[in-house]
């Protein structure tokens, strides 16, 4: 990957998941939503329920929405991977607490005996400290409303997804006010 290329050449995929709980060793995945854009247009999209094969916590239903009625008749997380891997492709993956959702995304590739991402990644809470420093909050909601970003509806994948690439923009914008933004400068 060229560290130099423009990130408006680039392509990038937001992606955001709900889950059963906080921890992926022992949580799932029961929602996957996901953006792909190049520059400011978006190129496709991808929404998916999951059937987690657990319960959804009642602590976790409650933030998401998400309930196991909703997902009994979706596709088990062994049939979403390779799916939503196909659909990342070599694109440059792009998370708020990224830390959060790629460790979610490793730990049902790792149980499923599938090849670990090997995708770049860009956090858009790390990314956002840098481009807008001595906020009061990095939580993307917090970000979203500060920067009139349209919330969608918060803890749902694809809404959270649309919001992460919407900030991730923000923040290229703002930091790129001495014209192009290399890939290299928004790493993280």
């Amino acid at each position: 990957m060229d560290l130099d290329a423009s990130v408006d050449t680039l392509l990038f995929t937001a992606f955001d998941f709900e889950t059963t709980g906080l921890y992926s060793a022992s949580d799932r995945v029961c929602e996957i939503g996901a953006v792909q854009f190049r520059g400011a247009a978006v190129t496709a999209e991808f929404s998916e329920l999951v059937n987690p094969g657990v319960p959804i916590p009642p602590d976790a239903g409650a933030v998401s929405g998400i309930s196991d009625i909703m997902v009994a008749d979706k596709p088990p997380i062994a049939q979403m991977l390779p799916v939503f891997m196909e659909f990342i492709g070599d694109s440059i993956l792009v998370a708020h607490n990224a830390e959060f959702d790629v460790g979610f995304l490793r730990a049902a590739l790792h149980r499923e005996g599938l090849s670990d991402v090997a995708n770049s990644i860009i956090d858009t809470q790390i990314l956002a400290q840098k481009a807008f420093p001595r906020r009061r909050s990095y939580s993307l909601q917090n970000l979203a409303e500060e920067l009139n970003i349209p919330p969608g509806a918060a803890h749902r994948a694809f809404d959270d997804a649309v919001v992460c690439m919407r900030l991730f923009r923000e923040c290229v914008n703002a930091l790129s006010f001495m014209g192009d933004l290399s890939l290299r400068e928004v790493l993280t």
